[in-house]
């Protein structure tokens, strides 16, 4: 009972950003089902609707009836939240339960790759910035 969008639901072909409750309630509008899971700003959030919308600050969300999840779980690549390392969730079906979650990886290589392949390098040096 989940959706992945790229961006928002309210306007998914202007590639809109959600940072605050306001932006949230207007994707919760088109939302059908419990979890929607959406990126774009790079950074980990997530937004809860129930008697109203608010953002929710833990890296262990429990999944309750009758509210709904507005979930980012940051960036694997260019995270903007000032974190380096690879952001990602996971989703226990049965337990009911979104984790998200942080993983190191070789920084100094992903950097030369980067350059390697005639990449502007900005992208290298904001990736060790993690913005």
């Amino acid at each position: 009972d989940f959706t992945i969008v790229h961006a928002t639901l309210d306007t998914p072909g202007q590639w809109g950003y959600v940072f605050n409750n306001l932006d949230a309630v207007a994707s919760f509008t088109y939302q059908r089902t419990t979890i929607c899971f959406f990126g774009h700003t790079h950074v980990p959030m997530v937004f809860v609707r129930d008697d109203g919308v608010r953002r929710h600050n833990a890296e262990h969300i429990r999944i309750e009836p009758g509210k709904k999840y507005f979930i980012n779980a940051g960036s694997v690549g260019q995270p903007r939240d000032g974190n380096w390392r690879a952001g990602y969730c996971i989703y226990d079906v049965e337990n009911n339960l979104v984790e998200l979650l942080r993983a190191k990886y070789d920084l100094a290589t992903a950097q030369k790759k980067i350059s390697k392949a005639g990449l502007p390098r900005l992208l290298s040096e904001r990736l060790a910035m993690g913005r």
